[in-house]
């Protein structure tokens, strides 16, 4: 699941991405991709739907199967798909690419796996022990109860101090309206972004009690990937690996709710992949130690450069377009442009280590 807000387009990867699809067109994509030898690309997604749902609405995570279909299209024509269990092996093909699919959505399995299979190519999904008991994940209650009842939600979301004073901020300068209609997505966006990146466990809790006491009981249908799916999938060529117990943000996690987040205890005999996924692509130096003193890897991350941190992450790029031409460009211009810049400026500052407090920040 990633940050519900889109990054804004800025001058430089427009620019960028114009470049990309012109050198597309002129049909010169083999090419450059061959360019970066050794160079593994990582694909994220999460659903694979025709449309979004109350619980995905406005979160930025849902891809149309035809788009993923065209997608699909292109990367096996120019790149070698592989499994992430493939990455662990020392021969791994030139133009590797890995395509991957966090906190695993019922859609994946009715929408992405035809696809994959019809297409012959692997895939991993990374899941959430709260989510194959079909429990609701607290981005998609919380959005829920956004969605379907945005008076009561706002209510108690006032009812938490940082987040009221967060909000009240945003309504005066952005002159946001509750009541009206076209303005409910953004606060929808302020609330969740404001829970995901500042609200501890505790708190997160106490707000969901308290959503859930204001609010008619939810009867959802089967949002994730059922435990009893899991094997028949993986018989298919998708593998599972681990996306922590309830998917928390681990930079909010105090030192036991990490290793309370970390246990996959519980869903280990679904697991046939040893790589791990940062919930939001967010981490720090604990969860980062913790997780490398568990043995995982691959990583994922979500970003640019963030190997600096630990040789094990791989950055992962999502796509939300059909068009080849824009995903050239994102996968071969935008982002390992953005990367070398980012490496030549962390260069540049002295080979200091940045704060993996402020890392794994989302595309």
């Amino acid at each position: 699941m990633k940050q519900p807000q889109q990054k804004p387009d800025n001058p430089a990867r427009s620019l960028l991405r114009l470049l990309g699809i012109a050198l597309y067109h002129a049909g010169l994509a083999r090419f450059v991709i061959q360019m970066t030898k050794g160079r593994i690309r990582a694909l994220l997604y999460h659903d694979i739907a025709t449309h979004e749902t109350p619980y995905t609405k406005g979160l930025g995570v849902t891809v149309s199967p035809d788009d993923f279909r065209r997608n699909l299209s292109y990367f096996k024509k120019h790149y070698n798909v592989v499994s992430v269990n493939d990455l662990i092996q020392k021969d791994i093909p030139e133009k590797a690419l890995v395509i991957t699919f966090d906190d695993g959505y019922e859609s994946v399995r009715e929408n992405a796996q035809p696809l994959l299979n019809e297409l012959q190519l692997p895939a991993c999904i990374y899941t959430i022990t709260r989510a194959t008991k079909n429990k609701l994940v607290w981005v998609n209650e919380l959005n829920y109860a956004l969605v379907m009842h945005p008076a009561a939600a706002l209510q108690v979301a006032h009812e938490f101090p940082s987040l009221d004073q967060h909000l009240t901020e945003v309504m005066a300068d952005s002159a946001l309206n509750p009541d009206d209609p076209e303005h409910c997505e953004s606060l929808r966006n302020t609330v969740i972004g404001h829970v995901q990146n500042n609200f501890s466990v505790t708190d997160i809790n106490a707000l969901l009690r308290r959503l859930r006491e204001s609010t008619p009981p939810i009867d959802h249908e089967q949002l994730y990937i059922d435990a009893d799916d899991i094997p028949a999938m993986q018989s298919t060529g998708i593998d599972f690996g681990f996306h922590t117990r309830d998917h928390y943000n681990l930079r909010n996690c105090t030192r036991t709710e990490l290793q309370e987040q970390l246990d996959a205890s519980d869903i280990q005999p679904l697991l046939n992949s040893h790589s791990f996924a940062y919930p939001f692509g967010y981490f720090d130096s604990p969860a980062t130690q913790r997780i490398c003193l568990l043995g995982y890897s691959p990583v994922m991350t979500v970003g640019n450069n963030n190997d600096r941190f630990s040789p094990r992450h791989l950055d992962r790029t999502e796509v939300f377009t059909g068009s080849a031409a824009e995903v050239f460009a994102q996968l071969e211009i935008v982002e390992p442009t953005i990367a070398w810049l980012r490496s030549w400026l962390f260069g540049a500052a002295g080979g200091r280590r940045t704060n993996p407090a402020t890392s794994g920040q989302n595309v």
